[in-house]
């Protein structure tokens, strides 16, 4: 009794497979910006903690690089800006592309219970 996947469900398995493998991918980046994010507050909460007088160093690759305290924060509030913002898109591509998938597993079932009741 085996009968084959009609192509109209093939596709749409094609087009969810894709759109959980976007998924997936939007979820790592999502996850490698929070762990981005925290170490950016932490070093803006241990600069802040600091005296002001304290030497700070930054590592530029395998090396460690003196630098203005104000400067760096300065330089790390931006980053952590831009961080937030691009959290937020990937939030934004995480919701929408949840939403196509959902939408692509209601067609299949929709297609399937129609191939069941012709039967």
């Amino acid at each position: 009794m085996s009968k084959e996947i009609p192509p109209s469900i093939q596709q749409q398995l094609l087009r969810l497979q894709q759109l959980q493998q976007t998924l997936n991918a939007l979820l790592a980046e999502r996850q490698r910006l929070e762990v981005e994010l925290a170490e950016i507050t932490n070093a803006l909460e241990e600069l802040e903690k600091t005296d002001e007088n304290v030497v700070v160093y930054k590592a530029a690759g395998p090396i460690l690089v003196k630098v203005n305290k104000d400067k760096l924060i300065v330089e790390l509030k931006e980053k952590k800006e831009l961080t937030e913002t691009r959290l937020k898109i990937l939030e934004k591509q995480d919701a929408k592309m949840r939403t196509q998938i959902e939408s692509v597993q209601k067609d299949i079932q929709r297609i399937m219970s129609g191939q069941q009741t012709s039967s």
